[in-house]
């Protein structure tokens, strides 16, 4: 519609009006007219057998189509010939003259216009409405002229008259079977039609003359939308599609088919307020949904509305398919197509309850902020339990978006398992598409609503998760810290009061728990349960008071078994028969000490077993063993006095019994001792060499029998002691001790020298040691020397002693050579040297013993051989001197430590490296310098060079060392980093 900027106002001018606020609204006709009276009376209709032939009753006789066209506009045209005709051709002859005449008209037009204005400001009284006010506004004037103008300032020779062949194309688009004698109605349709062409074209001339002629067709063009520029082309581009697609339409247009409405009727009477999920079902709940219960009644909703629409709806449209086809309503020749359109149309029906079942179930969790609802969602109950370390809930935040948005999903199945209605009306042709409706729900808006009842999900699981925080003050039970504490506990051996008060404290914390925690709290959409955590952390703090309580017991126990044994070993002990002397003082003391200090300490101890009963009994129950044994403890203290009675008769008769036996095992013992002297004659007698292995073993019998006798001598002491008596020394044992010990001394060095010497003369050559050989032949001689001494007066120990000194002296005269030829220095060049002396080869094998060496004669040669042996000894010394310089660096290492955080390491601790360094070049310098090192001296040579290199390697390690450490903090500051990121690094 094109808008009005300015109205001229009487006298030629605008109005004041006008000219502050243009008015750019001009009122169009209405979009949609009130409904004739003609079409309130519906034209008479009746089904004929044929599809989609919906067709009026025609009347009889009527005439054919050509005729009754003919007959329909006759009268039109009389009563339009005769006023247009003249106004016809005036038209035609105008649009014929040049652009100035149209001008001229147009002026011409404005005038008629201006001055009707001029004559009549306002329309007449009767085009007001009824009921408006006396006085309209400004806008209502402007708006009841225009309408003034299009219905009195145009005449009607001016307008052209509507064409005939386009009433007539506008004719032919009605189906015949419907204008069938229906004439009269065609008629007041056709007067309407053009009624509403003269008034369009009136307005259009107001339109065009009351428009302001600056404004340029740009301003429209950017005010339109892409749909009206379209429309604005002229020829249509899609002119040829929409034919097209008119024609396949009217073939192929099967909604309009009776079975479609019936179908459509039986949906929207019998199943248009069927859901998926009975909302208000859920809504009535008085009590929050378990969410299992919450998915079971989901699930049996679901299977209901399957039931529904299997077993009600599909075989109700099934038989009206099947009442359609024996009506002959379903034609055979496009069978696939139509059985397509039915299967669209149920697939729109399931998505249109698939859809409202997903907007109800989505509204029960997101409902908008103005809804009212008669009962509100109570929810879903949340259990709050303790699993292992950790506060879990159950259901899981997770297993209620799982379970929640799960139900989207079965929405979109339930909906998809319908089968196509041909598939059973004729299972033939059914089977060559698809078995199912497949309704299509966007996945988007799954997508969203699933997001959306996610958030909320989300959300009120926030108050859930702080109210843990709640229970963080008994988190030590939850992570088991406390378990942990307990074991610790327990392991060690903690006092009673100790374990007591753990005791009281869990058992006040078990009571805290119970007693001052909520069980039952609603938190927006979930009501949290903690009673399972609640009896859970009750639980564990019990079983810990019960794990101290049975150590407890178990202490009690142990701590009055304890008691009991002690009180029954004082009495087993106090009522026993001593076996001896030495029991029967034990014995005598260990009482007198019980009744002194210990029967005190047993008392005390009763005492606290007393408490410890008291304390036990308030928290724990006892085993009938328990009772008897606390009874026993409690009982012995008045048990003891009658024992400790009968103890004191026991001692007297077994003091006078053991005083018997002592005085008779005394006088056994000088018979003995007096024997033992008589024995020592017989060695005065011994003097063969032979038997000398004999004598021996007689004389160890004989001192070991005066050993024991010691001991028997140091038993009647103290037993003397004991009763009182005098101490007796047997001088006897001590005399014929110290006339065994020469004899015993002298077989002793006989019998060792003698297996020595076998040893040394026919023993492995290599294992002789000199130098031993040396000091154990010079013992053996001093000794037999003043054993000889010692038996002076006595011929055959005297004669035995010299004889074997003699042996000793011979032997010790050979000790030189042995020093020479058994040098553990000697190595094959000395051998070697020596040979070359004695001119024959001296080389020692595996058979070679001392007694082949001094059966030789060598001594003439000794002089030579000891220059030789006492070569080899310094060059020995010098080896093994340079075999421990090598042995200390075996374990020896270099220290390196991470230098601060940058990645580097530096050697440390090198004083004791640099030391022992210093120390063996010093020392192989030294042994450099030893005329003896000529055998190894490229060995001291080449070690002497490794010692060198290594400590210049150190010390030029640690020249670098310590200038990088100078350096290092230079480079790694933030500004040379900056400058000089490279070098930096």
């Amino acid at each position: 519609m094109a808008t009005l900027d300015r109205r001229p106002a009487a006298g030629g001018s605008l109005s004041a009006t006008a000219k502050e606020t243009p008015i750019r609204f001009l009122p169009q006709l209405p979009e949609k007219r009130a409904k004739p009276v003609w079409s309130k009376v519906s034209p008479p209709f009746k089904m004929d057998g044929n599809l989609f032939d919906i067709t009026p009753q025609p009347p009889s006789g009527s005439p054919p189509d050509d005729a009754f066209r003919r007959k329909k506009h006759e009268s039109s045209r009389k009563k339009s010939e005769q006023g247009h005709h003249d106004a016809s051709a005036r038209r035609t002859a105008a649009f014929q003259k040049p652009k100035k005449d149209r001008e001229n008209f147009r002026e011409a037009l404005i005038n008629i216009l201006m001055q009707n204005e001029q004559d009549m400001s306002l329309p007449p009284d009767d085009m007001l409405s009824p009921g408006e006010p006396d006085t309209p506004s400004s806008q209502e004037k402007d708006i009841l002229r225009y309408y003034y103008y299009i219905q009195n300032g145009i005449d009607t020779e001016h307008v052209a008259p509507m064409e005939d062949i386009w009433l007539d194309h506008v004719l032919g688009l009605v189906p015949n079977r419907l204008k069938d004698g229906l004439a009269d109605y065609i008629e007041m349709l056709s007067d309407e039609m053009r009624e509403d062409y003269l008034l369009s074209v009136k307005k259009a001339i107001v339109d065009f003359v009351l428009r302001d002629p600056r404004e340029k067709e740009d301003a429209d063009d950017k005010n339109m939308t892409p749909i009206m520029k379209e429309l604005r082309v002229v020829p249509k581009p899609w002119a040829k599609s929409y034919i097209s697609a008119k024609i396949s339409m009217q073939k192929i247009l099967y909604i309009t088919n009776p079975t479609m409405c019936s179908v459509l009727d039986s949906w929207n009477h019998s199943f248009g307020c069927l859901r998926l999920v009975d909302v208000e079902e859920i809504l009535m709940r008085t009590e929050s949904f378990e969410l299992n219960n919450f998915q079971s009644l989901c699930m049996r909703h679901v299977e209901a509305a399957k039931d529904t629409l299997l077993k009600k709806w599909f075989p109700e449209v099934q038989n009206i398919f099947y009442q359609g086809n024996k009506s002959k309503q379903i034609t055979h020749t496009h069978l696939d197509a139509f059985f397509n359109s039915v299967s669209v149309l149920m697939t729109s029906q399931l998505r249109s309850l698939c859809m409202d079942s997903i907007d109800d179930y989505h509204g029960l969790y997101c409902p908008p902020a103005n809804e009212v609802r008669k009962n509100d969602f109570q929810g879903f109950v949340v259990r709050l339990v303790l699993e292992g370390t950790e506060m879990k809930f159950e259901p899981s935040c997770s297993d209620f978006e799982t379970v929640l948005l799960n139900v989207f999903d079965v929405f979109v199945k339930a909906v998809s398992m319908v089968p196509r209605v041909e598939t059973k009306l004729y299972p033939v042709e059914g089977a060559r598409s698809k078995a199912t409706l497949k309704p299509v729900i966007a996945e988007n808006h799954i997508a969203a609503m699933k997001e959306s009842v996610q958030k909320v999900i989300e959300k009120e699981f926030i108050p859930c998760n702080e109210h843990t925080k709640e229970f963080e003050k008994y988190m030590f039970l939850i992570n088991k810290e406390a378990d942990q504490f307990v074991e610790k506990f327990l392991t060690e051996d903690k006092p009673f009061d100790e374990m007591k008060a753990q005791v009281i404290r869990f058992k006040e914390l078990a009571d805290d728990i119970v007693y001052n925690s909520r069980k039952v709290i609603r938190l927006g959409m979930f009501e949290l349960h903690c009673d399972e955590l609640i009896r859970a952390l009750s639980k564990r703090a019990d079983s810990l008071c019960a794990k101290i309580l049975i150590k407890m017991s178990k202490t009690n126990m142990d701590l009055n078994k304890g008691l009991c044994e002690e009180y029954e070993s004082i009495a087993n002990k106090a009522l026993a028969t001593p076996a001896n002397t030495e029991q029967l003082m034990e014995l005598k003391n260990a009482i007198i000490k019980v009744r002194e200090s210990t029967i005190f300490e047993l008392e005390e101890r009763i005492l606290n077993a007393k408490k410890r009963l008291e304390f036990l009994v308030d928290y724990t129950s006892m085993s009938p063993a328990e009772m008897r044994l606390n009874s026993e403890a409690f009982n012995w203290h008045s048990r003891m006095p009658p024992i400790f009675e009968e103890h004191d008769e026991i001692i007297g008769a077994s003091k006078r019994q053991a005083e018997n036996a002592l005085k008779l095992r005394r006088e056994r013992f000088v018979e003995e001792l007096e024997g033992y002297n008589k024995q020592l004659e017989e060695f005065e007698s011994f003097g063969d060499v032979g038997e000398v292995n004999r004598y021996l073993k007689k004389a160890q019998t004989l001192n070991s029998r005066l050993e024991a006798a010691q001991e028997k001598v140091e038993q009647f002491n103290i037993e003397e002691e004991a009763f009182d008596w005098e101490i007796t020394t047997y001088p006897l044992r001590k005399k014929v001790l110290d006339v065994l010990t020469p004899y015993l001394k002298l077989y002793e060095t006989t019998v060792e020298f003698q297996t020595k010497y076998k040893d040394w003369m026919d023993g492995s050559f290599d294992q002789i040691d000199p130098d031993e050989v040396e000091a154990e032949v010079g013992n053996f001689w001093r000794t037999l020397y003043k054993l000889e001494k010692t038996f002076a007066n006595q011929a055959n120990p005297e004669a035995m002693a010299a004889k074997m000194k003699g042996k000793v002296s011979d032997f010790k005269q050979n000790t030189p050579l042995v020093q020479c030829i058994c040098n553990k220095g000697m190595r094959d060049r000395h051998w070697e040297q020596m040979s070359k002396i004695v001119e024959f080869s001296l080389k020692p094998d595996t058979d070679t013993t001392l007694r082949k060496m001094i059966d030789l004669n060598l001594e003439p040669y000794l002089e030579k051989f000891e220059g030789i042996s006492e070569a080899a000894t310094k060059e020995f010394g010098l080896e093994k001197a340079m075999a421990k310089m090598v042995e200390e660096w075996t374990d020896m290492e270099f220290n390196i430590i991470p230098y601060r955080e940058t990645g580097t390491y530096i050697l440390s601790s090198v004083d004791d490296v640099q030391n022992i360094l210093d120390d063996q070049i010093v020392k192989t310098q030294t042994m450099r310098g030893s005329p003896f090192i000529k055998p190894f001296e490229n060995e001291i040579k080449e070690w002497e060079e490794k010692l060198i290199m290594l400590q210049e390697i150190i010390d030029e390690w640690l020249k670098v060392q310590a200038t990088w450490l100078y350096l290092e903090p230079i480079f790694s500051s933030p500004d040379i980093m900056a400058q000089m990121p490279e070098e930096g690094r």
